[in-house]
């Protein structure tokens, strides 16, 4: 095999080594390194090949809330296998199926493969295959030279991250600082790094573009970048692609894709619409129908939505309401018998969740209540109303018109 040959199929062998991401909120599985024992084979020889697995995470937490406790718990990638393919031309002798379980927080395990080379020169490439669950499978060609005097091409590897809100609600401005890290051995020049989608729900508050004119091997540089969301953005995982191109070190042109991740929550608020009696006018002693409708101006949905009453009245003092979606409304409806005539104080409790946990909100209101007595005070009072303005017609129209005449 030809010098030329055996560098080109390096490159693309170093281009093709992709991290297994279980998202940019969650543990990162990562090859740190790999070594091959003697690192140079000949023909038919055994040696061992090292590798390195890394969760890169410090601390991940899944948080779940019910309406009496908040649990916050630790999650761990849990690997599934690791597998050596060595193809058609590298005999694995031993090494595979020998490690599955979790990986915790910024730990690391070293994992070794027994491998005889084939009979003839050539710089080969057996595949590491790593099963993470709930993520996609780490691919990565591991190297391995059979009598060829040139060694392994070094070259940058860019890793991008972030930090951020853990939730975000529609409609909020959001900072999200992305830190780029080569993991390489070499320097990565003239870093592009945008946004490449257009959404008008979810875009850059102002450019959506960075440049980083060089970033040594095992250096990182932070970049800000700030997002307006709209409203009506849906809740649930959302990314925003990212554009990654650099150059390496012998002036090769490289591009890779990522993406910005936001768990949007919609946040619901519940006010009072409107209240109302059936009857209209509460007398004393009389059974009524308490009815107070709830809207929701939030962004997501209320869940298992109760009203309470605390009114000193016999009756049906609560009301289960369930879901209130964004922009509706419902009532809580109450039936109730009327005790004394006063103006009475009471409070409206409502409790409801939404994706952010259970919230209560009170409402001071009033209830008036009248005296039976007083529906024939009014009609006295209209009846005398209508009888002055009967007297003050004769006496200013009708008798005027009959002086004049």
């Amino acid at each position: 095999m030809k010098l030329k040959g055996i560098v080109a199929v390096l490159c693309i062998a170093a281009l093709c080594i992709v991290p297994a991401l279980a998202g940019l909120n969650e543990p990162t599985v990562i090859i740190t390194d790999t070594e091959v024992t003697p690192a140079v084979l000949m023909p038919g020889d055994t040696g061992v090949i090292t590798v390195t697995l890394k969760n890169t995470a410090k601390a991940s937490l899944t948080t779940t809330a019910t309406t009496q406790t908040t649990t916050s718990t630790e999650v761990n990638p849990t690997i599934n296998s690791v597998y050596l393919d060595g193809g058609r031309d590298i005999k694995v002798l031993g090494g595979n199926s020998q490690y599955s379980g979790d990986l915790g927080p910024d730990q690391s395990i070293r994992l070794s493969f027994f491998i005889r080379a084939p009979e003839t020169d050539g710089i080969y490439f057996p595949t590491l295959r790593v099963r993470v669950q709930g993520a996609e499978s780490l691919l990565y060609p591991i190297p391995v030279n059979v009598n060829v005097p040139v060694s392994v091409i070094k070259k940058p590897m860019l890793l991008i991250s972030q930090s951020g809100p853990e939730y975000v609600e529609p409609g909020d401005e959001v900072t999200v600082t992305l830190m780029v890290y080569n993991s390489g051995q070499s320097p990565a020049d003239d870093i592009f790094i945008r946004v490449s989608e257009e959404d008008p729900s979810l875009a850059p508050k102002t450019s959506g573009s960075f440049h980083v004119e060089r970033l040594d091997s095992n250096a990182s540089t932070d970049l800000v970048l700030s997002l307006i969301t709209d409203t009506d953005l849906e809740p649930g995982i959302r990314e925003l692609a990212l554009d990654v191109g650099y150059y390496t070190v012998d002036g090769v042109q490289v591009a890779q894709a990522d993406a910005v991740s936001l768990d949007i929550r919609g946040r619901a608020k519940l006010g009072i619409a409107s209240i109302k009696t059936d009857p209209v006018r509460v007398m004393q002693g009389d059974q009524y129908d308490l009815i107070i409708r709830l809207e929701n101006t939030g962004t997501g949905d209320a869940t298992s939505t109760k009203a309470e009453i605390d009114l000193p009245f016999s009756g049906n003092k609560e009301s289960f309401i369930g879901k209130i979606k964004p922009d509706n409304d419902a009532p809580a409806v109450f039936t109730l018998d009327a005790d004394e005539a006063r103006d009475y104080d009471y409070t409206l409790t409502v409790t409801y969740e939404d994706d952010w946990g259970a919230h209560t909100e009170k409402f001071p209101l009033t209830m008036p209540v009248r005296s039976k007595g007083d529906g024939g005070m009014i009609i006295f009072g209209v009846v005398l109303i209508a009888l002055v303005a009967a007297g003050a017609w004769y006496y200013f129209v009708y008798r005027k018109k009959e002086e004049q005449d």
